[in-house]
């Protein structure tokens, strides 16, 4: 049910861009939207993977819709690719006029692209059924394609009216997920290395992690032209 609700939301969501678009060229509206979307349901895919591997919350129907959430992610990922790359930054011909370092900021995007919807091919139930035990592991890609989509975020060129309020806000939103995540690691580490004091790696990996963000978010100056 919950799973059948994140899809009707998806498409719904994905409609409602088209229709609040003044379509324009180059697409700025839904490259943006499209792009905050996909960044959303990411977030929440990663959100409540570590809400459920660090506290004792488990929900029944909890796997199928960390699934559903993550084919949005890569649904609205490939709706922002074509807005983003055909319709704004004017394809392969287009692309010669934008600087190298935009082009690279791209190939993360692609790369994150890639992963994710292989991630959700293997999302299907006869491809799960098929890989068996290496399923779940290689659902562990969803971490690499989250990194390439920090990178492509933070140093893509983006044109937003509110940006350092955007920012802002998702400084906010990403610091505890990756403290959940640290503290998810420290456990597995832990379970496989009683010597190790529990919630060590956590207080040492923690605040160089927090500062690194801070710095790809608010003093690496390339988000805008």
């Amino acid at each position: 049910m919950a799973s059948a609700a994140i899809y009707t939301a998806s498409v719904l969501l994905s409609g409602l861009v088209l229709l609040t678009s003044p379509h324009t060229e180059p697409a700025f509206h839904e490259t943006q939207w499209y792009a905050g979307a996909a960044f959303l349901f990411l977030y929440l895919t990663l959100l409540t993977g570590a809400v459920a591997g660090t506290t004792a919350m488990r929900v029944e129907a909890g796997p199928r819709a960390r699934r559903a959430l993550g084919v949005s992610a890569c649904w609205f990922a490939l709706l922002h690719s074509y807005f983003g790359f055909y319709r704004l930054v004017g394809g392969l011909e287009g692309l010669r006029y934008w600087s190298g370092y935009f082009a690279r900021s791209l190939l993360a995007g692609l790369l994150a692209l890639a992963v994710l919807c292989a991630l959700s091919v293997m999302s299907l139930p006869a491809l799960m059924r098929r890989m068996g035990r290496s399923w779940k592991p290689a659902q562990r890609l969803l971490y690499a394609a989250a990194i390439l989509t920090l990178v492509h975020v933070v140093t893509v060129t983006i044109h937003l009216r509110h940006l350092r309020a955007i920012l802002i806000v998702t400084y906010a939103l990403v610091t505890p997920l990756l403290m959940l995540e640290v503290l998810r690691f420290d456990r597995w580490v832990v379970a496989r290395r009683a010597a190790l004091p529990r919630n060590l790696i956590a207080i040492l990996a923690w605040p160089p992690l927090a500062a690194a963000l801070f710095w790809a978010f608010f003093v690496l100056g390339h988000h805008e032209h």
